[in-house]
């Protein structure tokens, strides 16, 4: 880890512990904070109280709550941003409590700031929870033949398991694309959090090509003589797709992939789609790519 990042760690983590100083002084009377700045600290302060993103997990829940804030000229008390920082622990506290208390973590905490509409502002703070620590990132074996995805998985229809039939309601190739996603093989050797996250949404084969117009990513229409909504992905079709994906996310934007310059990836989303266009249909796998700045959190002595 260079010298640079972990001084620019350093420099970010003071402004979060003296963030939350404030919030738990009883001297912050008459102090106003903006809400832009509002969203940066509450994000980045969730994120360093409770986030592992340096796990690894098997799977992945979302969760998103939304929140007011009264602002006066686009500011609002420390006293209000105190108790809005409460409300989104206690919700914090009560997702974590639905979920196995050993091996599921809060990955990453996205706030943002959804709109302001005269003195008040909505904000959202979107929550990926990590699901079963997991040390693997395993390759496609032989029988590693799974259903492309499972359309509206997301409301609760079960995964479509593996094409022999097996493994229904357990993944898919896009859950199993996602799983090895956001499990690589490295790590950092220090904790760490993302602070500044963006999301870079719909990630697809329609948008993503080679030079002669095959899809990089999941892509398949009605008018293929293969085509099948139980479309079989073979392990060499997701051992492809896995490299074309992780090229794309690892890749800067301009250079062949979507990465923000400067930020690393956090999280990886795969949302299974059908578009129903007038003559035809079209199933893709679309990537939501979750983006951030590094911060090494410092060791914690005995």
């Amino acid at each position: 880890m260079n010298l640079s990042l972990i001084e620019k760690s350093q420099q970010i983590i003071r402004q979060i512990e003296g963030f939350d100083t404030k919030l738990n002084s009883n001297l912050k009377s008459g102090e106003t904070i903006t809400v832009d700045s509002l969203v940066w600290y509450t994000e980045a302060l969730e994120n360093y109280n409770n986030a592992r993103p340096d796990l690894q997990y098997e799977n992945f829940a979302v969760s998103k709550t939304t929140y007011t804030a009264t602002l006066d000229n686009g500011s609002l008390s420390m006293q209000d941003a105190s108790a809005l920082f409460s409300t989104m622990q206690a919700d914090l506290e009560t997702e974590l409590a639905n979920l196995s208390p050993t091996d599921d973590k809060l990955k990453l905490t996205d706030v943002a700031l959804d709109s302001i509409e005269g003195n008040t502002a909505y904000l959202s703070a979107n929550r990926v929870f990590g699901l079963k620590i997991s040390v693997l990132y395993d390759a496609f074996e032989e029988d590693d033949d799974w259903i492309w995805g499972t359309v509206r998985q997301e409301d609760g229809t079960p995964p479509k398991g593996k094409c022999d039939g097996t493994m229904v309601g357990v993944s898919d190739g896009s859950d199993e694309l996602m799983r090895r996603l956001n499990n690589p093989n490295f790590e950092y050797d220090q904790q760490y959090i993302f602070v500044n996250l963006v999301t870079v949404w719909q990630i697809n084969g329609i948008d993503w090509q080679d030079n002669l117009g095959n899809p990089l990513l999941f892509v398949t229409n009605s008018w293929e003589s293969d085509f099948s909504w139980d479309y079989c992905l073979t392990n060499e079709s997701l051992t492809h797709y896995l490299t074309q994906t992780h090229n794309i996310l690892y890749s800067y934007a301009g250079n062949g992939g979507v990465r923000p310059y400067g930020k690393f990836l956090s999280n990886v989303v795969i949302y299974d789609d059908a578009i129903f266009w007038p003559q035809e249909t079209t199933l893709l796998h679309n990537h939501d790519a979750t983006y951030g700045n590094l911060v090494i959190k410092p060791p914690i002595e005995d």
